[in-house]
């Protein structure tokens, strides 16, 4: 009996020295992925003050004033030795910025800025405060803007030339896919578990029922896949057993391996999970209201204020666009139309015309033009029923304005997802009924990020559910800001 114990300890201990095999080699992956990014930064860094050192910059001198060739040297390396300085005390201002963490990188521009302003400009910064502020701070950010535009740009290039060696790249080939045989098998079809540039398929690892059994055997072959795909991360997906579950988790730690759990099917289309505290429990927040409580009166007083404001300064604009409507083309110069809104009431919308009367009982001709032939929404690029003025009104988003008096009314919000026709949301799926949760908006993330460019529904809901799932005062005035530019442009819209 004995004998069988310390056998069954050998066994564990080795499979665990085998995961061990694992954990040594993704070490030293990152430790050459970090010494190949440092080593770039300098290679970069040395290469921008040399470049600039052999520019003819003798004249700009006498615009530095007094003491402007220490000010230079101070800011230009002239020596090897100034260089190595200067470039090691920038190094060492990256990292104290955190610009070589793996797990925040869409920050890293940021934070090479400002390690190049702790590194840069903070040294010369009692130097610059003299008659020739203008010249002197000219040319700080001059070489400030040279090194940071170089320093982003190489980084991107190292993050693709690097991207099989990268330790935090979720690469298909090092994710071990684990889970009963038919979850496995639809993930594998359905979810891009293939990297579509290289054609690689994830490494996969079936649970049967009784996995894991009371033998070493059945770890025994978890722990061989590991080290067969030298994988990086375990996805576990489907229904698995909490006894499964623990036996994946102990593998991978052992590894060294990230373990990450797919959604549920029910809910891949709804809102991102997060995780919160209930008396010391760890829960997932699967679904919260869109805006509750304040938000809700903040988002109130900020559209009756600015849609007040709004109908006052453009009431000369409504006037003239109202006559220009009637003058050009026979019909009334605001169009009313039902709309579906806050919790799938419907509601009388404003527009000014922009088609020719008897224009909805011609849709049915027109609907092989649909650029969205496969969702639910409506649109023609050239849609033979709009006027000439219509056109133009469309492409400047002048005929949306009346939809001022739906915002007064509390029909409608400035800022929000654009309201659907009733034969729109007959064809909805459940997911897509996330746009009802609040008051349609005049403008919204749709129409910033693109408008009617955007041709795929499911991307449509998906940028509207991301707004009110993360819903700020500030988030809508940047996005008012953001509509001037996008209206300006007449760009994505018909």
């Amino acid at each position: 009996m004995a004998t069988l114990v310390a056998s069954s300890y050998i066994t564990r201990l080795e499979l665990r020295h085998r995961a061990l095999g694992l954990q040594r080699r993704r070490f030293w992956r990152e430790v050459t992925y970090g010494f190949i990014l440092v080593f770039a930064d300098v290679l970069t860094l040395s290469t921008i003050f040399a470049l600039v050192a052999l520019l003819p910059l003798d004249g700009l001198l006498p615009s530095l004033g007094d003491g402007a060739e220490t000010f230079f040297r101070g800011l230009i390396p002239q020596t090897t030795t100034a260089l190595l300085r200067r470039v090691t005390s920038l190094i060492f201002c990256l990292m104290v910025t955190r610009s070589y963490t793996q797990t925040e990188r869409r920050k890293h521009a940021g934070r090479m800025f400002a390690a190049l302003l702790l590194g840069l400009v903070l040294p010369r910064w009692a130097e610059t405060w003299t008659v020739n502020i203008q010249a002197r701070w000219l040319a700080i950010s001059a070489v400030l803007a040279a090194s940071w535009l170089a320093m982003v740009l190489q980084r991107r290039l190292m993050a693709e030339a690097l991207r099989t060696l990268d330790p935090r790249q979720f690469d298909p080939s090092r994710t071990l896919i684990v889970g009963p045989a038919s979850d496995v098998a639809a993930v594998t079809r359905d979810s891009g578990v293939v990297d579509g540039r290289s054609g690689v398929v994830s490494p996969t690892f079936l649970l049967s029922p009784s996995w894991p059994t009371a033998t070493a055997d059945s770890m025994r072959e978890l722990y061989e896949r590991l080290a067969d795909s030298a994988a990086d991360a375990i996805v576990v997906v489907g229904s698995v057993s909490d006894a499964a579950l623990q036996a994946v988790m102990i593998a991978a730690s052992s590894a060294g391996v990230s373990v990450y759990a797919s959604r549920r099917a029910a809910f891949r289309q709804l809102d991102e999970p997060s995780f919160v505290l209930r008396r010391a429990e760890p829960l997932a927040l699967l679904s919260r209201p869109a805006l509750v409580g304040s938000q809700l009166v903040a988002k109130r007083v900020m559209d009756v204020v600015g849609a007040t404001i709004g109908l006052v300064v453009l009431s000369p604009v409504l006037a003239l666009v109202a006559l220009a409507v009637r003058l050009t083309s026979p019909g009334a110069a605001i169009f009313k139309q039902v709309r579906v809104g806050l919790g799938g009431e419907p509601f009388m919308m404003y527009k000014f015309r922009t088609m020719v009367q008897n224009a909805e009982s011609q849709q049915a001709e027109l609907e092989r033009g649909n650029v969205y032939p496969n969702d639910p929404l409506f649109k023609l690029p050239r849609d033979p029923r709009t006027t000439s003025l219509g056109i133009f009104l469309r492409k400047s988003s002048l005929d949306e304005l009346p939809q001022l008096l739906n915002v007064l009314r509390g029909e409608m919000s400035l800022v929000g997802p654009r309201p659907a026709l009733p034969k729109e949301v007959a064809r909805y799926s459940q997911h897509h009924f996330i746009r009802f949760e609040a008051l349609p908006g005049l403008t919204g993330p749709w129409q910033v990020s693109g408008r009617n460019a955007i041709l795929d529904f499911e991307e449509v809901v998906r940028l509207e559910a991301s707004y009110l799932r993360g819903w700020t005062v500030w988030r809508d005035l940047m996005i008012v800001l953001r509509t001037i530019p996008v209206v300006l442009s007449m760009k994505g819209a018909f």
